[in-house]
């Protein structure tokens, strides 16, 4: 079990194209990158990230053991989050995660 955990939403079009790019720009820092569905799971060894792309945007779950791992992670994929759209690293907002894969963040207001 992961000891923290984060999720975001980012509402963009396109999703599953800038999820092929987030995972090709990440592919150099990941020990694999499996599909399962529609989600993309980078496994970084200690931390994991979790891409699933939807018609309104792209939810993102990591989670990690410590907690520079945790920043080093989200920080490398709003980083190519940047890089691949027009949604700046900066503002991706992060909530905490629970035990169910985005089920706290679609709980949000305006989020499905």
């Amino acid at each position: 079990m992961f000891k923290h955990v984060a999720e975001a939403f980012v509402p963009l079009p396109r999703a599953e194209w800038v999820v092929e790019q987030v995972c090709a720009k990440s592919r150099d820092f990941c020990q694999s990158i499996r599909a399962t569905a529609a989600d993309k799971l980078l496994d970084f060894g200690d931390a994991r990230a979790i891409l699933r792309p939807s018609a309104e945007g792209l939810h993102v779950r990591v989670d990690a053991q410590d907690l520079a791992t945790f920043y080093g992670v989200r920080t490398l994929l709003q980083g190519t989050l940047s890089a691949s759209t027009t949604v700046p690293g900066a503002g991706v907002e992060w909530y905490p995660g629970g035990s169910m894969p985005f089920r706290q963040i679609c709980r949000r207001p305006g989020q499905r």
